[in-house]
């Protein structure tokens, strides 16, 4: 509600009916999106509904319905939550009337079943023609394409505004293939004194599509749904796909892993946490998602490169990275096979700690130094000046700090709740935000500094922060007991 309430300020600036609830579809767009993408591997797949389900007498059409009106009910808390304060926020915009905030309930409401329909017909097009053995990696990067459109749409929109009559899009031709734009038009037309011809265009198109992209979810798509959840329910056996690695190459792997993590319940945690972000479908479908995202400003700096615009928005993948870890380990304290982790309670620990560290480590071993070495190829290609390279600097010495905040307030274990509908998007959403606001400021330190001629005084004074509480943290972390609840 912060957040919409925020964006709820820009109706200040003298905007349209259009332009605003642009504004606000393009920020629906992104969270909802985001949410439904990650949740709904756990909603539409739920492998613990087989014993209970599959052998009752349910048609697959009824069953995919009462799903995807599960998908839609978690949509539409969330739109409501982003859009409570703009909805009454609306009535102020330049040609608006006074029903404003019934039109804008009947937008998102439209909203939120598009996005559902969409990611519901994305899985069922993959389960009409993959097989089982291809279906988890599949559907997993096709998570991460999602939400890499879903971020790359918000991040349109103000690049639409600065080339197209300033804070007024309703002539803008590349509108078409925006759903928020749809959306909103539904807004410019039912509650603004005037609409023009081709805003009412944009609301037939969001109409169609959303009609058809419903039908065919529910009435086309249904029985390959139905299909793949018999064939999720049924057990199968693991090949080997690959020989074994060489001997020497093993050797010196687990050599440089038992200099990087000398205790063994350590390196017992990371492989057991790097051999779940790699093979549970589950935890794929949750995670992977959340990388999409950082690859978009890059690309987006592409579009601003020939303008010679300001380096910011690309850095920001950079000042990203620092959720990315959090993320990964919040995704992998949950599971469905939660009451496994009673092992925890029995077994001879005197301390979380390493157990904690083990998970931490391999998220930044397999996701956050990878997603470096690609944010930084991007970024060396976009940003023209080099010296500006220097400003993602700060950003990344306060990773190490950031990533050890799970384990500050209680005992971190992996695998130990059940997965609850909408906690997971609840908790990303809140730490994209939060992270992007903590890096927003310290970049905004960072150019103030820059622009002075004191950002190494900075670095030095953030590296001498950051070493002591590093060291003050992880020793109370290793000093608190292990509580399990």
């Amino acid at each position: 509600m912060l957040v919409g309430l925020t964006t709820s300020f820009s109706v200040f600036a003298h905007m349209n009916v259009f332009t605003y609830a642009m504004i606000l579809h393009s920020m629906t767009f992104l969270v909802v999106g985001m949410a439904i993408t990650s949740e709904s591997g756990d909603i539409l797949f739920s492998t613990n509904e087989s014993d209970v389900l599959l052998h009752r007498p349910i048609h697959s059409r009824t069953l995919l319905l009462a799903k995807g009106l599960n998908l839609i009910g978690l949509a539409l808390f969330l739109a409501g939550s982003l859009n409570f304060f703009p909805t009454f926020f609306g009535m102020g915009a330049d040609g608006a009337r006074w029903w404003f905030p019934l039109t804008h309930i009947a937008s998102i409401t439209l909203l939120s079943i598009f996005c559902c329909s969409a990611v519901v017909c994305t899985y069922g097009l993959i389960v009409r023609f993959l097989d089982r053995e291809k279906f988890d990696n599949f559907a997993a990067w096709t998570q991460v394409a999602m939400s890499f459109l879903f971020v790359g749409g918000y991040q349109l929109v103000p690049r639409l505004m600065q080339r197209f009559d300033g804070l007024n899009l309703e002539n803008s031709p590349f509108l078409l293939p925006l759903p928020p734009a749809w959306f909103a038009a539904v807004d410019a037309v039912g509650s603004a004194q005037s609409a023009q011809h081709s805003i009412r265009w944009l609301m037939i198109i969001g109409f169609v599509v959303t009609g058809a992209l419903t039908y065919s979810a529910i009435g086309k798509l249904a029985p390959s749904y139905g299909e793949a959840l018999a064939r999720l329910g049924e057990s199968r056996q693991r090949t080997a796909k690959s020989k074994p690695a060489p001997l020497e190459t093993t050797r010196s792997r687990h050599s440089f892993f038992r200099w990087w993590m000398p205790d063994p319940i350590e390196r017992a945690s990371f492989r057991l946490a790097a051999a779940y972000m790699r093979r549970d479908r589950e935890i794929k479908l949750r995670l992977y998602p959340s990388l999409g995202s950082f690859l978009v400003f890059p690309l987006m700096g592409l579009l601003d490169r020939r303008t010679g615009a300001s380096p910011f928005i690309p850095l920001l993948t950079v000042w990203m990275l620092g959720q990315l870890p959090i993320i990964a380990m919040e995704t992998l304290r949950t599971s469905s096979q939660a009451a496994a982790a009673d092992i925890f309670a029995t077994a001879p620990l005197e301390t979380g700690a390493p157990i904690f560290l083990g998970v931490r480590k391999a998220t930044i071993f397999y996701l956050m130094l990878p997603a470096l070495c690609i944010a930084t190829g991007l970024l060396a290609f976009v940003i023209r000046s080099r010296s500006a390279l220097f400003l993602a600097l700060p950003g990344l010495i306060a990773i190490p700090i950031v990533s050890l905040l799970p384990a500050c307030v209680d005992t971190y274990l992996p695998l130990s709740r059940s997965p609850q509908v909408g906690t997971q998007s609840a908790k990303n959403t809140t730490l994209m935000f939060g992270t992007m606001l903590t890096m927003g400021i310290l970049a905004g330190i960072s150019y103030v500094a820059s622009e002075a001629n004191f950002l190494p005084i900075l670095l030095l004074v953030e590296t001498a922060i950051v070493v002591t509480a590093y060291w003050a943290l992880k020793r109370h972390i290793q000093s608190r007991p292990l509580r399990w609840n």
